[in-house]
């Protein structure tokens, strides 16, 4: 843990306020400073556009290499954190935005059509922008513009990312789906869920929470893939609190994480702790 985060390593540093609900940073990390980016989550969405060195992005459970004039798509409430992959001191920018400045709950079809789905299932949305893809080039063109123009103001702020949205909703995000399979699984996983907000702190059995679902543990397995993007198995050891956020409407402030992600960070990072 580090004074940017509290004990569940959510982030403290605010990247939204009342009048602009997005922010952008530069990074320039120093050749021997480990983690270049401290390991944490936020409630924002984030893209992240690396301009020197070449870096490693560890999401959760899967990590994606970028190189210079990469970036990627990091979805709200994912854990994450970067080590340097080169004697070149990486620098990156990353634009930080709150999923309501694209479309607010109150614009329910299209929030719920463009927004909702990457609040859930998110690990399968993360995605690595290259300019090989032509889609993804034209992503990172538009952040790059408001790399440029930090000082523009809301209205092309919010105009450049609907034109992201609009490329990465198309080309990746449909790609995947969710809406429907979200809504059908998480109907039919609710008594596993409450189950597992329940009773988190001991140990549970997938042949106890298939039941709850009166599913076969296979079944049970790929539908809870399907909605949460992760095992169930290793969930339950590891991410208790976030299936407490998908059984209670995304209440993530209380993200309590057990060892085995974290003591895999620390082994990577001695002495963080």
């Amino acid at each position: 843990m580090n004074s940017y985060t509290n004990d569940s390593f959510y982030e403290n540093m605010s990247h939204q306020t009342d009048a602009a609900p997005y922010s952008v940073h530069y990074t320039e990390a120093a050749v021997d400073h480990e983690p270049v980016l401290y390991l944490h989550w936020h409630h924002e969405m984030e893209f992240l556009v690396l301009v020197q060195g070449e870096i490693t992005v560890h999401m959760e459970d899967r990590s994606y290499v970028l190189q210079a004039g990469d970036g990627i798509f990091i979805p709200p409430g994912l854990l994450h954190y970067a080590n340097s992959r080169s004697e070149i001191p990486p620098a990156f920018y990353a634009f930080v935005l709150s999923p309501m400045f694209l479309f607010p709950e109150s614009e329910t079809y299209s929030y719920n059509t463009y927004v909702l789905p990457v609040l859930h299932n998110n690990l399968a949305f993360a995605t690595v922008l290259t300019e090989g893809i032509d889609w993804q080039k034209e992503i990172l063109t538009y952040l790059n513009q408001i790399i440029q123009n930090q000082e523009a103001g809301e209205l092309y702020m919010r105009g450049t990312s609907l034109l992201i949205w609009d490329k990465l909703f198309h080309h990746h995000i449909s790609k995947i789906g969710g809406k429907k399979a979200f809504y059908v699984n998480a109907d039919q996983l609710s008594d596993s869920l409450v189950y597992i907000h329940k009773n988190y702190h001991q140990n549970i059995t997938l042949e106890e929470l298939a039941e709850y679902a009166h599913l076969s543990e296979g079944q049970f397995c790929r539908s809870f893939k399907e909605l949460t993007g992760m095992t169930p198995l290793f969930d339950t050891i590891s991410y208790p609190a976030k299936l407490q956020s998908i059984a209670f409407d995304r209440q993530k402030s209380n993200r309590n994480r057990s060892f085995l992600w974290i003591q895999q960070y620390q082994l990577l990072q001695p002495g963080i702790f």
